[in-house]
């Protein structure tokens, strides 16, 4: 099994999915990109990385999509996504 880095308590981090998750968590409201995990990390598929995230911990992370025009002048877009520290006193939806 691959070690993708360790957490500040030295504790391994042992998937892509823990990997995103700890960074966000540990740097809120800084938005990453698919380009930037592929810079940093050397991971692709940084959706289907939210993806997981969101099914199996249950955290939505916030989401833009950045309209950009390519250098052949097409439109387009990339998506940044980032994490927010979740409201203490909003109520709960069940």
């Amino acid at each position: 099994m691959a070690i993708y880095g360790h957490k500040a308590d030295g504790t391994p981090l042992k998937t892509q999915r823990e990997t995103i998750l700890y960074y966000l968590q540990s740097n809120p409201g800084e938005a990453i990109t698919t380009w930037w995990a592929i810079k940093e990390f050397n991971f692709t598929r940084l959706a289907a990385i939210v993806k997981e995230i969101e099914k199996k911990d249950g955290i939505r992370l916030a989401r833009r999509d950045v309209p950009y025009t390519t250098r052949f002048g097409g439109h387009t877009h990339y998506t940044e996504y980032w994490y927010e520290q979740p409201d203490e006193l909003e109520p709960k939806l069940f």
